[in-house]
């Protein structure tokens, strides 16, 4: 009767395990808001920096109003999650930027670099594709242009 009992709550653990990963899987592929990927809290804002490529630009600020604009802007995008094998490395051709959010109580910022079609998260090393319109680079280009430092 004993080992009867022990196998079921072996049992019982393995399926809760099954159902947790299953869960986190579907989670983590499902379509997703790019601002629910890239998320921060306006209250705890401390500055944004934007850069393109080695010898390209760099913006920083600390005004919520600019962190907030970016937050919308970011809204208007769905993503879904790549595998790892489907990103290719080679982002030569392609219009895109860095992104680093600095919250205040948190020694490491929120850092991902935004192309046209995909994104890498590095934070959490993940990467995404953009599954509507693709993104507008220009409009991050011209809002630093016309928001000078």
């Amino acid at each position: 009767k004993g080992d009867k009992m022990k196998y079921k709550w072996y049992l019982i653990i393995v399926v809760v395990i099954i159902v947790f990963f299953s869960i986190k899987y579907f989670n983590d592929y499902r379509e997703k808001g790019l601002d629910d990927v890239i998320n921060y809290d306006i209250s705890n804002f401390e500055s944004l920096v934007f850069y393109e490529g080695i010898e390209g630009f760099e913006w920083k600020t600390d005004k919520k109003e600019h962190a907030e604009e970016f937050k919308d802007f970011l809204s208007q995008y769905r993503v879904k999650r790549m595998k790892d094998v489907e990103w290719n490395s080679d982002v030569s051709k392609e219009k895109g930027f860095s992104v680093s959010i600095y919250s205040q109580g948190k020694p490491i910022p929120i850092m991902a670099s935004i192309y046209e079609k995909r994104i890498l998260f590095v934070n959490e090393g993940k990467y995404y594709k953009v599954i509507n319109e693709q993104i507008d680079i220009d409009w991050v280009e011209n809002y630093i242009t016309e928001h000078p430092n």
